[in-house]
């Protein structure tokens, strides 16, 4: 009897035991199907962003001017420059000032220009200048006969040196902040 009775006793506990395990094994995958279900929800959302960021980087390396035969770069510096400062500054890298504007000639053929950012894009009646433009026409640099890549490459250092001189920002054609692999990009297309 007493045999009985404790393995009556011994089979309710391991009962009360299983119920207690299935009930915590319950709460188990409530939480995880909980967590699985955010998880979804957040590789939706990032998905939305993937797809957005990649539309932003898509639209950034879309250069018009670019495909047209223009390399065109902004640079925007923090305190407004001295057309003066300017002058003497371009006149170290044999760029001069004619018709109201820099320009890069080599045997009366222009190379590039710079302009500034305003709606004349003339430096005419202006002592001072925040953001200029510096554009060269690729396609007609090589139909005349230069070594495209020198003449871009010349651009790019005589900018860079612009960027130390005057403590500003170089961008491209769509103003956003110029990276050395971005002037790589420029090269590419120039060169090709």
């Amino acid at each position: 009897m007493f045999l009985i009775l404790s393995l009556s006793l011994l089979l309710v506990v391991l009962i009360v035991i299983d119920f207690y395990r299935k009930g915590l094994r319950q709460k188990q995958l409530n939480k995880l199907e909980a967590i699985n279900s955010q998880l979804i929800n957040l590789s939706i959302e990032t998905g939305n962003i993937d797809s957005d960021t990649a539309e932003i980087v898509e639209h950034k390396n879309e250069y018009e001017y670019l495909k047209q035969g223009f390399s065109l770069f902004y640079f925007e510096s923090f305190q407004e420059m001295d057309l003066k400062d300017l002058n003497s500054f371009f006149k170290g890298y044999g760029i001069k000032f004619a018709e109201g504007i820099f320009q890069k000639v080599s045997y009366k053929d222009v190379i590039y220009s710079i302009l500034p950012d305003n709606e004349s894009q003339t430096f005419e009646g202006i002592t001072k200048v925040k953001s200029i433009i510096v554009v060269m026409n690729y396609r007609k640099v090589a139909s005349e006969g230069y070594d495209v890549k020198v003449c871009y490459e010349s651009m790019i250092d005589m900018l860079d040196s612009l960027v130390k001189a005057f403590s500003g920002v170089l961008m491209s054609e769509n103003k956003v902040r110029l990276t050395n692999r971005d002037k790589q990009k420029y090269l590419e297309a120039v060169v090709s």
